[in-house]
């Protein structure tokens, strides 16, 4: 299943089944969702698949209130201590950008390949 997500997640043709799975995932509003959509815009390897998660990432509807954000916030800092690197890895760059003068989920302004 897992294998499908990612996929789908990563999809070179589409950049709607991209945008529509990442906001389904992170539209549960938890760290399963999350913990699916990181990896993925860790691997993205086009300017689509960058850009469509990325948007998913910073503009989640589900944050833009107080108690969103420090939900948000929450799950990125359990995931920050995830098993996987590539999960752990997203987390901790996607807090460093929450942090006071942070740019969004990208505050380094990630490209494309």
């Amino acid at each position: 299943m897992a294998d499908v997500i990612g996929r789908l997640l990563l999809d070179v043709r589409d950049g709607g089944v991209i945008q529509e799975t990442a906001e389904s995932l992170l539209g549960r509003e938890d760290v399963i969702g999350m913990r699916c959509v990181l990896p993925a815009f860790g691997r993205a390897s086009t300017d689509g698949a960058v850009d469509h998660l990325g948007a998913v990432l910073d503009c989640g509807p589900g944050w833009m209130t107080a108690e969103g954000a420090d939900r948000l916030a929450g799950q990125l800092r359990e995931l920050a201590a995830d098993a996987d690197a590539g999960v752990r890895g997203e987390a901790r760059e996607i807090l460093a950008g929450l942090r006071p003068g942070g740019e969004g989920a990208r505050g380094s302004g990630r490209a494309g390949p």
